[in-house]
């Protein structure tokens, strides 16, 4: 897809989480906005010293919903976006380019089981898969979908997966939680999403795995998964880096 500049007008924000806010946004042309489901937007925000500094998110949204992009944020103390971002008022403007990024659902690609793996908002894109996966779903295909937080109040977009689990028999949702108590419902469990890849019977030769969060999560993750056997072209991944003005 072509990467256009264009600016987009605040709607609103909803709090999704004690510590994640999901900010809403349209194209200020009323034009549609194509993109596959794992891309990302970049926003081009102006600094005062005059410079002009790019920030990536995720989209959270559906492709269908053109004429909407939802992203999902986690404020960070003193950051240079989170200053913008989280005192944004309805109408407000701001420039961006997208979509970008390669952690996308692959037409050509017959996996027999996806393994989506996330922390934080790190899951976003793959609420933006849901009705791709659905697809595939369909056609007898396997999905496990891990989101690692650190207590179950911080588990982002949880109620629409497991509501997609229940409608889909074959998608599992595992929501870990590294400083949870020992008693936990169904769908949570304690520990590090990456504790998790040694109890799925996951099989390097026809699995798919898809990465996506903390770049600790993700070097550690890629190091356990080689080491049972999977190689580069069989893990996508996505980090999310914060990076200083």
């Amino acid at each position: 897809m072509e990467q256009n500049q264009f600016k987009v007008e605040f709607i609103a924000s909803t709090m999704l989480t004690p510590s994640v806010a999901e900010l809403s946004f349209r194209r200020l042309d009323k034009l549609p906005f194509p993109f596959v489901p794992g891309q990302f937007i970049t926003f081009l925000l102006p600094h005062p010293s005059g410079k002009i500094v790019p920030r990536s998110y995720s989209l959270a949204n559906s492709p269908s919903q053109t004429n909407q992009l939802d992203i999902a944020i986690a404020p960070v103390q003193g950051g240079f976006a989170t200053n913008i971002l989280f005192n944004l008022k309805s109408g407000d403007l701001l420039d961006c380019v997208g979509p970008k990024g390669r952690l996308i659902l692959q037409e050509a690609e017959e996996p027999n089981h996806y393994l989506l793996v996330a922390t934080g908002t790190g899951v976003a894109p793959y609420r933006s898969m849901l009705p791709a996966l659905a697809e595939r779903l369909e056609k007898d295909k396997k999905v496990t979908l891990l989101l690692g937080v650190r207590y179950a109040s911080d588990l982002l977009y949880a109620e629409d997966f497991i509501a997609f689990a229940q409608k889909y028999p074959h998608f599992h949702f595992r929501g870990y939680l590294s400083r949870a108590s020992a008693e936990t419902p169904p769908y949570q469990y304690t520990g590090y999403v990456q504790s998790a890849f040694e109890s799925l019977d996951l099989n390097p030769m026809t699995d798919l795995v898809y990465l996506c969060g903390n770049p600790y999560m993700i070097d550690e993750s890629i190091q356990q998964l080689q080491n049972m056997g999977f190689n580069v072209q069989s893990i996508r991944r996505e980090k999310y880096i914060s990076r200083r003005v």
